[in-house]
């Protein structure tokens, strides 16, 4: 068992298992054209069978800037649930390695499970925690209004994280 980066083969499997959990309710759907477009943003665990590449799961670093990204449709494959092989935290751990070596400062993910990532050292939140998030994707989906997601944020390069100042007001000072 390895993980990778995608390739555009592999769209098909990968939106095979994100839309069996947005059938769900449990992820937000992507399209198959949608996946192929940001191929190189996904990850894969992929097993060797028959000489074959079995995709187990996938899991999406979506940049936000040069110090932030989300952790995007972190799936694993219905059959290969619970049998031991720990997918979805190795999926996790490429993910977190994958921004160390990018030297992305923080990690945040919007979750029914904050749990989950707590286990890696990511905090939880109001979704206004990330403001990004809210911009970007919220202000448009059809469960803004009755959404019960976690923000979850972790700093995975601490040497990239720089918090700006603030003055007493909340707004970020200028700093030269």
């Amino acid at each position: 068992m390895r993980a990778r980066t995608a390739r555009m083969s592999d769209a098909a499997a990968v939106h095979r298992v994100i839309a069996h959990y947005a059938g769900e309710g449990l992820l937000l759907p992507r399209t198959e054209a949608e996946i192929r477009e940001h191929i190189a943003r996904f990850l894969v665990l992929v097993e060797k069978r028959d000489g074959l590449e079995k995709i187990l799961g996938c899991v999406a670093l979506e940049p936000y800037g040069p110090d932030l990204a989300e952790i995007r449709s972190l799936a694993v494959a219905p059959d290969a649930r619970g049998h031991g092989r720990n997918v979805g935290d190795r999926l996790m751990k490429a993910a977190m390695d994958t921004a160390r070596r990018r030297k992305i400062a923080r990690l945040f993910a919007v979750t029914h499970r904050p749990e989950f990532f707590s286990r890696y050292g990511f905090v939880s939140g109001p979704r206004q925690t990330v403001p990004e998030k809210i911009e970007r994707d919220c202000v448009t989906c059809p469960k803004e209004g009755r959404c019960d997601l976690v923000a979850t944020v972790a700093v995975v390069c601490p040497e990239r994280d720089v918090l700006p100042v603030l003055n007493g007001a909340g707004k970020a000072l200028s700093v030269l």
